[in-house]
């Protein structure tokens, strides 16, 4: 298996959030978008193709005398992607969501006349990703098509390559598009209203 990697992009938020529903959000536009986890893509059941996601959840709590307080957060999930077209049994794409959180504390705000739990720190999320080619070693371990893989990418789908390559890169912007909207930071690509839970999920 050989990789094309995509540069990583990084949204950055501190202030007052509700994690919950940003974890869902991200995850329920993730399933339309047909991303799926490590062997996921063939499951029967309605939780098969995001199976084996979630890679690592790890907290840590910091003492205020030491520190700001709160918790520490790391979080990390693993998508794949076969694109639709000739080459889905020989490229997919890989993307990689790494959760970063400090100081993360919870909290309960008044919100259009209700009490609400939310959470206060910082977050950050880190996008990056690959275009894959002979993601399976179909190639690799043939005895004869592995001595012309490098022939075949390099002369024959180099061009279909990059157009994956620049798509992999659209649907990662995209992501960070919804992301940032969600969470009413600043964004340059036009996003639609997602059908998601707004920020505390109390909004009319």
């Amino acid at each position: 298996m050989k990789e094309i990697k995509i540069p990583e992009t990084k949204v950055k938020y501190k202030d007052v959030f509700n994690l919950k529903n940003l974890y869902v959000m991200m995850h329920e536009y993730l399933v339309e978008e047909k991303w799926f986890g490590e062997g996921g893509a063939t499951g029967n059941q309605p939780g098969a193709m995001h199976s084996n996601i979630e890679s690592l959840y790890l907290e840590k709590y910091h003492q205020k005398g030491l520190h700001a307080g709160g918790k520490e957060m790391w979080i990390y999930w693993r998508f794949f992607k076969k694109p639709e077209g000739k080459y889905s049994g020989y490229v997919r794409y890989k993307l990689n969501i790494d959760f970063h959180g400090v100081y993360i504390q919870n909290r309960e705000i008044m919100h259009q006349g209700k009490k609400i739990k939310v959470q206060f720190g910082e977050m950050e999320i880190m996008f990056n990703g690959a275009v894959q080619t002979d993601y399976d070693d179909k190639w690799k371990d043939h005895w004869f098509l592995k001595h012309w893989q490098d022939i075949y990418e390099k002369r024959i789908i180099s061009q279909d390559l990059e157009k994956h390559e620049k798509m992999l890169w659209r649907e990662i912007y995209r992501l960070t598009s919804v992301v940032k909207r969600y969470l009413d930071m600043r964004v340059f690509a036009p996003t639609p209203e997602p059908f998601y839970p707004k920020l505390y999920g109390m909004e009319a």
